[in-house]
């Protein structure tokens, strides 16, 4: 096992100050008590344990580091990168996300202590566009607050004497109520798209050093799984469409043709599939592993109870989640990283997720083919088998998730419904045009 695992998730966070309408992640009261305990073991010396415990599953090899939770600048001062070097001399990357509400002083401490320890770091910002989708999404005046305490870093890193690589990306999230607002008025996507390029520029302009890297947007992600249907997946196809005559970047084509260029190494899945219990795993604060940060919270009975409770008409990440099956997860891949038969049993079951797809290949192709016999996707998944395989090969790569699938379906290995009717009502046939397209401007075609 110790020979694949470069990379771990540790959860640092519980609780967020946001309602995000997309959010995946069930809030309830009991994550703020959830957060004084994750807290309460970042501060003692159980941390240093947890490490030796991390450090028989990984030996020495460890590369990459994430901090992960709901908001990690709300504890990231608390994360000793000093401490993690000592015990894994290999580390070379630390990474988090941050929705950047709060002004990224922690941040700063960690270049200063990174820059000694030869230490990389990874900032990924979500912020979905201006002001009508982002505070939309969030709370009003997020997009200010974001601009801002992104403007104060780049500013900060500037007065910084350090030659370790850090890293900006933005991630924007796009639910189909945005979608559907951009559709009926297309001038809303150009509004978006010029309102990154802008953006990117300025920090650009200010940044004065060339080891801080702001990367250029890429498109934004859809919310995934979601609920959708057939009528939702027309309007992403729409979408798509603009995206493609206005000539805007869509983070699919990129996708796609990642699939098509490694094309020569499909035998290994692995290639293609996410991290999860493959080059990595997530410890929670209990003594946990899990294949993923998506789970760090299920192994807690008041939160699972509280989270039973709520309105499943009212809170759509509530609607697709089963007791049962959450209990199912819990018992069957969330186990204490002490006990060495269940490691290796979770490890063995996602070595067949990993290593092996022509089962979700084939379920793919035929639950596609199933929705439309039924109307609910394009007819060309019956006439056109070199179009379907591609569209599962798409789907099984670029949407590769097993706790989203074990979520929904049950399985590790079968992808959501909901998905294909999104994809499969005419947005893969753009992406697909996209990439041609895109190939053609290279000169590759």
């Amino acid at each position: 096992m110790k020979s694949m695992l470069v990379a771990s998730e540790i959860l640092t966070s519980g609780w967020c100050q946001l309602q995000c309408s997309y959010c995946y992640i069930p809030k309830t009261e009991e994550m703020k008590n959830l957060h004084l305990e994750i807290i309460k073991e970042l501060k003692t010396r159980n941390r240093i344990e947890k490490m030796k415990e991390m450090k028989k599953k990984y030996g020495i090899r460890l590369e990459h580091l994430g901090a992960w939770g709901t908001e990690p600048l709300l504890t990231m001062r608390y994360i000793d990168l000093r401490e993690w070097k000592k015990e894994f001399p290999e580390l070379k990357t630390f990474v988090y996300s941050t929705s950047m509400m709060l002004k990224p002083v922690p941040v700063v401490e960690k270049v200063k202590e990174a820059k000694d320890l030869g230490i990389s770091i990874k900032n990924q910002i979500s912020l979905d566009g201006c002001e009508w989708i982002t505070d939309k999404n969030r709370k009003g005046g997020s997009t200010k607050t974001i601009i801002e305490n992104t403007k104060w870093l780049i500013n900060e890193l500037n007065k910084i004497d350090f030659d370790t690589y850090f890293e900006i990306s933005f991630k924007a999230t796009w639910s189909i109520d945005n979608i559907r607002q951009m559709v009926e008025n297309p001038e809303l996507i150009h509004e978006v798209f010029e309102f990154f390029d802008n953006l990117i520029s300025e920090l650009r302009s200010m940044n004065k050093k060339k080891n801080v890297i702001i990367k250029s947007f890429a498109g934004g992600t859809l919310v995934v799984p979601g609920k959708y249907t057939s009528e939702d997946g027309k309007i992403l196809a729409k979408f798509f469409e603009y995206l493609y005559k206005f000539g805007y970047p869509n983070n699919y084509t990129y996708r796609l043709m990642r699939l098509l260029d490694w094309a020569h190494e499909l035998h290994k899945a692995r290639m293609f599939t996410c991290s999860a219990m493959d080059s990595q795993f997530g410890f929670d604060d209990e003594g946990a592993v899990h294949l993923c940060h998506r789970t760090y919270y299920f192994n807690k009975d008041k939160y699972i109870k509280a989270v039973m409770s709520m309105d499943k008409y009212k809170n759509w990440d509530v609607s697709v989640i089963e007791e049962g099956r959450l209990r199912e997860i819990n018992k069957y891949y969330i186990v204490p990283y002490d006990d060495e038969f269940e490691m290796w049993r979770v490890y063995y079951v996602m070595r067949g997720y990993h290593d092996f797809w022509r089962f979700r290949i084939g379920y793919t192709v035929n639950m596609i083919r199933m929705l439309a016999l039924a109307g609910q996707a394009e007819k060309r998944f019956l006439e056109d088998e070199d179009y379907t395989l591609l569209f599962a090969y798409f789907v099984n790569s670029a949407f590769s998730c097993p706790m989203e699938n074990l979520l929904n379906t049950g399985s590790v290995h079968l992808t959501p419904v909901s998905i294909l009717r999104y994809l499969g009502n005419g947005a893969f046939e753009w992406i697909v045009r996209d990439t041609y397209r895109m190939y053609k401007r290279n000169k590759v075609l």
